[in-house]
């Protein structure tokens, strides 16, 4: 992209920066991401990994140079997932790194596998339902423990989902896993139900679950 030049930075020792001038507003690295299967995160080239992020349970592999553009407290950008671009926030000088707030990104990537969850529940979709939870996966309800995929998945099935609200994230060191707390239901007296959520090959999974 003759507009932005990749240079030295903190995401595998390099980072993104303004080949011109940019105006606020403007679209600086427009990408398109490409969606793998588990096999093909597997076979991609050492340090790759690092780049691929998982939205709504689906793995997508950023391309070059969008996978280069590192966080800042302070950003130079946002990045539209809509129109799948980083768009500048203010005015950025030639030179400038380009920069966005990647915990947004993060909150993206959780807040999609929750509403893959829900929807998959909703539909009673077994295969759905199990590309979301990890094979080794625990849930406690009422006293009870179920463990495994298949056992979760078929105590979902038998109970009906409820909306999730007043729901707080809380992000690991490295954004590798994460803990959901939500009320379910609506009204007084409703259960708390805690999630925590891993990256497992790629791709977030809940691992633990528990309700009450």
């Amino acid at each position: 992209m003759a507009d932005v030049r990749v240079g030295k930075g903190d995401l595998a020792g390099r980072g993104v920066y303004a080949d011109r001038n940019f105006l606020a507003g403007e679209s600086v690295i427009t990408f398109e991401l490409q969606s793998i299967d588990e096999d093909q995160y597997l076979a991609l080239p050492a340090g790759d990994d690092m780049f691929v992020h998982s939205y709504g349970g689906r793995r997508y592999l950023y391309p070059s140079p969008a996978r280069f553009v590192n966080h800042a407290d302070d950003p130079s950008c946002y990045e539209d997932f809509d129109r799948c671009c980083d768009v500048a926030l203010r005015d950025i000088t030639k030179g400038e790194p380009i920069t966005i707030d990647a915990t947004q990104e993060t909150l993206r990537e959780l807040s999609t596998f929750l509403d893959a969850y829900t929807r998959a529940w909703r539909s009673r979709s077994v295969p759905d339902l199990g590309s979301l939870i990890d094979s080794g996966a625990t849930s406690w309800r009422l006293g009870a423990a179920t463990r495994g995929r298949t056992a979760m998945v078929g105590a979902l099935l038998e109970s009906e989902p409820e909306p999730l609200n007043e729901v707080e994230w809380l992000i690991g060191t490295g954004r590798w896993e994460a803990v959901c707390s939500a009320s379910t239901g609506s009204g007084d007296h409703h259960p708390h139900i805690t999630l925590l959520l891993k990256v497992v090959r790629g791709n977030w999974q809940l691992v633990y679950q528990h309700v009450g």
